[in-house]
């Protein structure tokens, strides 16, 4: 137990510090041999855990490429100019506006992608605007907020969620009609905790630029309008075979691959990607880390490490389905904030599988992993990737800065989404 607490807690610290820019894939691959090695971990775990990881991190991979190809030509650039144009002269509705653009984005495709996409956009638009340090702070702040906390609504909006929707065999359409409405309530308190922190001075903030000449006109982004049309089309089939994939059996990481396969046709007919550079630099990686990084949590599992968590959740979820929900669900974002919100989806299933316990703990770690992994830097990758971005944009952002507002906007974020869980929920 010692040896396996020791190498997930090195295995972690330098992922976290990235060693001369070691991929985390690597570093996980590394610390999962070593407990081999040792013959603390078997054969049997890692085809126990690739039926956990294989169908979310081929989604994610989808996901991903099919994201990179509508920013290659331009959609979600289109997207925040209309916004730009339009709300530029009152700070309080294009904040709001950009927020409700990254949660859109999460939604539907997955917030690693909304903060690829966009962090630059928000960097450049701020920067146009000519803001000081703490209004572009404060627009970022939202957008890299947004990106966990919208991630809750729909099955492919976070690694996450596939995970735990695989583990426990929720379907698409009975993920969506228990989670979307805590996940757009999460979506609301996350711009209404952030306007009542930021709102005077947004407001307050003298935009210098030299508006709106400065942003070029939507249209002029696309690289082919045609595409544009088609790349519409490919959502909505993209939704839809979501929806149906559970009545037909076929997992969702064919429909997230199949969609990027049609999106990268159409896009190499019209000549907008470099087809073999697309796929390239898609995350293929994603497939190590994730199955090399749970197997040494699974580690943890199986020598009795995180053997307190189960009675944990088990005294939490106790009660009333209202104590229970808010109890467990403080638990499951408290383990995230700690250890990272993947390696904390692995540690909950499980403990959620031996409490065997009320049925809302699924839903109530869904919202606890993606949520409360903002109370820290390390809670999930899409934030350590967020603080890589405004570093490489000049806006450089401590860790004792962003705990300071991770613990001040999470809990109230969390808890308006576990009310809502409860509130709609049949518990």
């Amino acid at each position: 137990m010692i040896i396996s607490i020791i190498v997930f807690i090195i295995t972690l610290a330098l992922i976290l510090v990235k060693p001369r820019g070691m991929n985390e894939a690597l570093i996980a691959l590394a610390g999962a041999i070593i407990l081999f090695v040792l013959q603390l971990l078997k054969l049997e775990d890692v085809v126990y855990i690739w039926g956990f990881v294989w169908n979310a991190t081929f989604s994610l991979i989808g996901i991903m490429i099919f994201t990179s190809l509508l920013d290659q030509n331009g959609f979600f650039r289109w997207a925040a100019l209309h916004i730009v144009h339009r709300f530029y002269h009152l700070p309080l509705l294009l904040f709001t506006m950009l927020s409700l653009l990254a949660a859109v984005i999460t939604i539907f495709f997955n917030n690693d992608g909304t903060i690829l996409i966009m962090v630059p956009i928000v960097l450049e638009v701020t920067a146009l605007l000519k803001l000081s340090r703490k209004g572009r702070l404060a627009y970022l702040l939202g957008i890299g907020l947004m990106a966990d906390t919208a991630s809750a609504p729909l099955m492919m909006s976070n690694l996450t969620n596939i995970l735990t929707a695989d583990f426990f065999h929720i379907p698409f359409d009975q993920y969506a009609s228990q989670m979307l409405l805590p996940g757009l309530a999460a979506i609301v308190a996350t711009i209404a905790v952030s306007l009542a922190f930021f709102g005077r001075m947004i407001k307050n903030e003298e935009s210098r630029g030299e508006m709106p000449r400065v942003f070029p006109l939507p249209a002029t982004v696309l690289g082919n309008i045609t595409l544009f049309r088609i790349s519409w089309f490919i959502i909505v089939m993209m939704m839809l075979g979501y929806l149906l994939s559970e009545h037909f059996g076929v997992p969702a990481c064919v429909i997230a691959l199949g969609c990027a396969g049609i999106q990268w046709v159409a896009s190499a007919v019209f000549k907008q990607v470099d087809a073999k550079q697309t796929v390239l630099r898609a995350p293929w990686l994603i497939i190590v880390f994730a199955l090399a990084m749970n197997l040494v949590v699974y580690s943890l599992h199986v020598h009795g490490a995180v053997a307190w968590f189960p009675d944990w959740i088990a005294a939490a979820s106790s009660g009333s389905p209202l104590a229970g929900l808010f109890g467990s669900g403080l638990l499951f974002a408290l383990l995230a904030a700690a250890i990272n919100n993947l390696p904390a989806v692995l540690i909950s299933s499980l403990a959620i599988t031996q409490v065997n316990g009320a049925d809302y703990l699924p839903y109530a770690s869904l919202l606890g992993t993606a949520i409360g992994a903002k109370l820290t830097p390390i809670g999930s990758l899409a934030t350590l990737l967020w603080l890589q971005l405004l570093s490489q944009g000049g806006v450089k952002v401590s860790w004792r800065e962003y705990t300071k507002y991770g613990l001040l906007f999470t809990f109230p974020i969390l808890l308006v989404a576990l009310l809502v869980l409860w509130l709609t929920g049949d518990y």
